[in-house]
């Protein structure tokens, strides 16, 4: 019995005992990463454009927070490591701007998939291919995402001089792509068919 067990002095022995197990093997496979341009990368003939502001508006007002971007294919895993995009005019002497991940629903672009806040500046004037360095950050985007609107935000800007207001990218006409436009945050987006900006990631896909 138990209870007389706690009241004696004998000593208790116990034999272990080995149990073999099978074999198991373990083994890695390689996952071999791809170089991936995602999106346009050529400019076209250079004769469309997106501008952040139009001939009509009156003056550049940096609280608008306008966004314009490009949908894109994923398909696979991506680790991306830059944005590109061709500038044709700029009449400012520093920009900054915020880079924006969304998921795209009904054709649209609606919740951000990255979190981070992604900010970089354009400075003196700058024209042509600007990069945009990622790797920083750490995006990660998954193959079962498929399709995603990258966008550029205006946030503030130094004029060249008074009547500054131009910053373009170059734009190509494309009946399989899609841009998007805002004129703020929180505005309704606008889809334009058929046309696509210059506007490319540099990634490492599976």
């Amino acid at each position: 019995m138990i209870s007389e067990l706690n009241h004696s002095n004998n000593i208790i022995l116990l034999q272990s005992e080995n149990t073999e197990l099978d074999e198991v093997v373990l083994s890695f496979k390689e996952i071999k990463l791809k170089s991936k341009k995602i999106g346009r990368t050529s400019t076209g003939l250079g004769l469309t454009h997106f501008n952040f502001y139009s001939y009509y508006e009156k003056d550049v007002n940096d609280r608008l927070s306008k966004e314009r971007g490009v949908k894109l294919k994923i398909r696979r895993n991506c680790h991306i490591k830059d944005l590109n995009f061709k500038i044709t005019s700029n009449n400012f002497t520093s920009l900054k701007f915020r880079v924006n991940f969304y998921k795209i629903e009904d054709g649209l672009p609606t919740e951000l998939l990255i979190k981070k806040n992604i900010i970089f500046d354009v400075k003196d004037n700058f024209l042509g291919w600007f990069k945009v360095d990622l790797e920083p950050h750490e995006i990660y985007l998954k193959e079962d995402i498929e399709e995603v609107a990258v966008t550029i935000q205006w946030l503030e800007s130094v004029k060249r001089d008074a009547k500054s207001k131009y910053f373009s990218i170059s734009a190509v006409a494309s009946p399989l792509n899609t841009a998007y436009l805002r004129e703020k945050a929180m505005d309704t987006w606008t889809t334009i068919g058929g046309q696509s900006m210059s506007f490319y990631l540099n990634a490492m896909c599976e």
